[in-house]
């Protein structure tokens, strides 16, 4: 391959990984691996909500530029997308507080003898996992680790691709006159690889982070609660980006 080519290859791969840490992403992903503690689950989560994220793209790039030959999209399709970004990661960040405080409210329970079963017949206690402690509650949501719970984040990530992404689309159709469908194929492949990859890391390193500070159930619950307020906060900053 030309040294033309690889640089399509590397600025695709930048495009991507940029596109990963924007902060609607990092908060939307750390929604998800909140639960976990643990670096790997997270990093799996983080892969399938990429994986969800990718295929959205790839249809964007596929429909907008190859099928309706558009480099740009109207404003207001770009706004609902976003609405719907910010309702989905409102939601998220909600859901991560109250999980967090209902473990806060079933580790008081159980402090004071009174149970730390509620009415779903969940409860959490301290598990020792390797080097790192953390909190695993027995709940049935917390214990799903299984296909249908990566293919929902899967479909969270793909929810996260509601907006045109243009910055890619722009560069394709700067590729293709050039050099041809073969390279704007290997472009959207590192483009890809770069958003799998980052979006991976970001889940495994907000695991690790929550594996550290989740020393107890009573830290595990208000490191859950913190985190939901923050992304809510998020959620409500791109809102207002709208205005």
């Amino acid at each position: 391959m030309s040294g033309a080519v690889y640089g399509a290859m590397a600025t695709a791969a930048v495009l991507g990984a940029t596109h990963a840490v924007e902060p609607d992403h990092v908060a939307g992903i750390s929604s998800l691996t909140s639960r976990y503690g643990d670096s790997r689950l997270s990093a799996l989560a983080g892969a399938c909500f990429s994986l969800g994220h990718v295929a959205l793209v790839v249809c964007w790039l596929g429909v907008g530029y190859l099928l309706l030959g558009r480099t740009s999209f109207p404003a207001v399709l770009d706004a609902v997308g976003t609405v719907g970004v910010v309702a989905l990661l409102g939601a998220l960040g909600i859901g991560t507080a109250w999980s967090g405080l209902r473990s806060l409210r079933r580790g008081r329970d159980h402090d004071h003898g009174e149970g730390a079963h509620d009415h779903d017949g969940a409860h959490s206690h301290f598990h020792v996992h390797g080097r790192w402690g953390h909190t695993h509650a027995h709940a049935r949501t917390d214990h799903d680790h299984g296909v249908r719970t990566y293919l929902r984040t899967g479909l969270v990530g793909a929810l996260f691709t509601l907006s045109p992404p243009m910055s890619m689309i722009l560069f394709a159709s700067t590729l293709f006159p050039a050099h041809g469908a073969d390279v704007v194929a290997l472009s959207v492949g590192a483009y890809a690889v770069a958003i799998v990859g980052t979006m991976s890391l970001v889940g495994a390193g907000v695991g690790t982070l929550f594996g550290l500070v989740s020393v107890d159930a009573r830290t595990a619950g208000i490191a859950r609660t913190l985190a939901g307020v923050l992304i809510t906060a998020v959620a409500a900053w791109v809102g207002l980006g709208l205005f």
